[in-house]
């Protein structure tokens, strides 16, 4: 990794923990906003402006799931989603959401909690009949889910093997450890097998997985588009 990117992740690992350290003693409720916060300021940062980040339930046109309310939900640009008198929480249409993250201050403590969304988030199903890919092979059906905890379990080899019995997790991260585990892209596909890789340089890689997975974009018209407003 080049070495002023390599400084530069650091810095914002350092500063993250900070912020999650300096709220510790706050209430739950409290706690839970600033997360939700940080993380998303930081992936706002990170990515270009096109892309919008929120909060709120994801739906599909079958109309019988619901995620529930999910932490921190990436959009796909030129789709639309429903707010509530312009702000938090939305409803996400399937196909318009690009990656769904969970949030947690500890994740080796609230894993089973994220396991259950990630379920949940996993029985919706994207339709992109109609859709012209402009260079990729386009999204998978199943929106990918990231799970986030501040701090969790303290070796990557732990946290792997808890990713790979979790149908409902694809990627994985700890920030005060710097630590990830999770499947590759390529690898994924449209198959439910995972390998899953782990190790450190946690932020460098959800960068990454991240960046694939918002960079779908697709032109034409969303046949799927119907089922909600047809």
């Amino acid at each position: 990794m080049n070495q002023a990117i390599r400084e530069r992740l650091e810095g914002i690992q350092r500063a993250l923990t900070a912020l999650h350290a300096g709220g510790s003693l706050m209430s739950s409720a409290s706690k839970g906003t600033e997360r939700e916060y940080f993380v998303r300021q930081f992936l706002a940062q990170v990515f270009p402006p096109t892309f919008r980040f929120g909060s709120g339930d994801i739906i599909d046109t079958g109309g019988s799931a619901s995620s529930g309310q999910v932490d921190v939900v990436i959009e796909f640009p030129y789709f639309p989603s429903l707010p509530l008198f312009g702000a938090d929480p939305r409803i996400y249409l399937a196909e318009g959401v690009s990656v769904a993250i969970e949030v947690k201050s500890n994740l080796k403590d609230q894993w089973a909690e994220v396991c259950a969304k990630g379920e949940k988030i996993k029985e919706l199903q994207r339709d992109y009949s109609g859709i012209v890919p402009m260079e990729h092979e386009g999204p998978a059906s199943q929106v990918p889910v990231v799970a986030v905890g501040f701090t969790g379990w303290r070796n990557a080899k732990t946290l792997r093997d808890h990713v790979e019995k979790a149908p409902g997790v694809d990627l994985a991260l700890i920030i005060d450890k710097n630590l990830f585990a999770g499947e590759t892209r390529e690898w994924r596909g449209s198959t439910i097998h995972k390998n899953v890789e782990h190790g450190e340089n946690g932020l460098a890689h959800v960068i990454r997985f991240l960046h694939h997975e918002v960079s779908q974009v697709f032109t034409g018209d969303l046949a799927a588009m119907r089922g909600y407003f047809g």
